[in-house]
């Protein structure tokens, strides 16, 4: 008897706490509740233009890079991370690893003139991919040490063995193509260490794509 009066008691004063609370109880608002007024959707960030390694911009499969200034397109290796310069364009498996880079010259019949604005277009890439030549070396520009041609575009290449990236020894080829009449010449880089099999595969690859816009 005492107990079922207990559960009674019990029962009956837990009512009344909940009937007293109710009496002072705040309105929830609704979140999505927000008076008639449509939320502001913020669009989404524009994709990166790729115009510097800061931007991170990793190759795909599909990618296919820009050569502004020589008018010319090539197929960077899948994830290796590649910027879109106005004057040059570069793609590296990493800071101190495989590395492509292309840019132009203006070419000029004075043979002379000619000679000193590849230096000079060559200096500038040497700087960008952070390549060590071997000491002493120096381009042959009349006789280049092989001659291929790709996707139409005849490339004149020389090999500077002993060049270094990353404290890594490999071999460093400068390319080098004649364009259209009055267009600027290509002129580009590319670069693997000795022990880096991909590298080379990659930068062959990278090589082979070259083409005419």
């Amino acid at each position: 008897m005492v107990n079922r009066t207990f559960k009674a008691i019990a029962s009956l004063a837990l009512l009344l706490v909940a009937a007293a609370c109710g009496g002072n109880q705040t309105e929830v608002k609704d979140p999505s509740n927000t008076g008639g007024e449509t939320p502001e959707v913020k669009p989404p960030p524009p994709p990166p233009k790729c115009e510097s390694l800061d931007e991170k911009c990793a190759a795909k499969k599909d990618t296919t890079a820009t050569v502004k200034s020589a008018k010319v397109l090539f197929q960077p290796a899948e994830k290796w991370v590649y910027a879109q310069g106005e004057s040059q364009t570069i793609a590296q498996a990493s800071e101190e690893g495989a590395v492509v880079v292309f840019g132009s010259y203006t070419a000029d019949k004075d043979a002379k003139k000619d000679t000193a604005a590849r230096e000079a277009a060559l200096a500038e890439l040497v700087k960008t991919t952070t390549v060590t030549l071997p000491k002493g070396y120096k381009v042959n520009w009349k006789k280049p040490d092989n001659v291929q041609e790709v996707n139409g575009v005849k490339l004149n290449v020389w090999t500077a063995a002993g060049s270094e990236r990353g404290k890594k020894k490999g071999t460093l080829l400068v390319l080098q193509a004649p364009l259209k009449d009055g267009e600027p010449a290509l002129l580009g880089l590319g670069f693997a260490a000795d022990d880096d099999e991909a590298g080379m595969g990659a930068v062959s690859k990278a090589i082979e794509s070259i083409k005419a816009e």
